[in-house]
């Protein structure tokens, strides 16, 4: 057994021992070494071919789009999710508020230091997979 999760990546990709002892890796190094000189282990290219058929960037792109998506509905309003906490732990709840605050207090004071208008905008957006330009930055691009 290689000890590799399918998720991480073929098993086939992984050469060593599934111990991390100097042992077992010197083991794993001079197997792996000795299957090289027969033909058996696949080389730099053929792995890439592999890998690049296995990921999309497109899908990857729509994935982290529809997190981003969920991120950014809109939420319970802030009364309710603070009365929330505080009717489920009166202690936790109180810390929650003094924290909540802490970090309000903190928002102001960053907004008014660096104010919204003065924050670059990312110059462009992604939607169903087309790019539409945005506003330019700085730079012009």
């Amino acid at each position: 057994s290689s000890g590799i999760n399918a998720e991480y990546g073929p098993a086939d990709f992984v050469y060593l021992a599934a111990e991390t002892t100097p042992d077992s890796l010197t083991t794993g190094i001079l197997e792996t070494i000795e299957r090289m000189d027969r033909g058996e282990v696949m080389t730099v290219g053929e792995m890439h071919e592999r890998v690049t058929a296995m990921y999309s960037w497109s899908d990857v792109t729509r994935r982290t789009e529809q997190v981003y998506r969920e991120c950014s509905k809109p939420k319970q309003p802030l009364t309710s999710r603070l009365d929330l906490q505080w009717s489920r732990a009166p202690v936790a709840g109180t810390l929650y508020y003094i924290c909540y605050a802490i970090s309000y207090l903190i928002f102001v004071i960053t907004s008014w230091l660096q104010p919204e208008h003065t924050i670059e905008v990312v110059p462009c957006r992604y939607e169903d997979g087309i790019v539409e330009k945005g506003r330019p930055n700085r730079l012009g691009r």
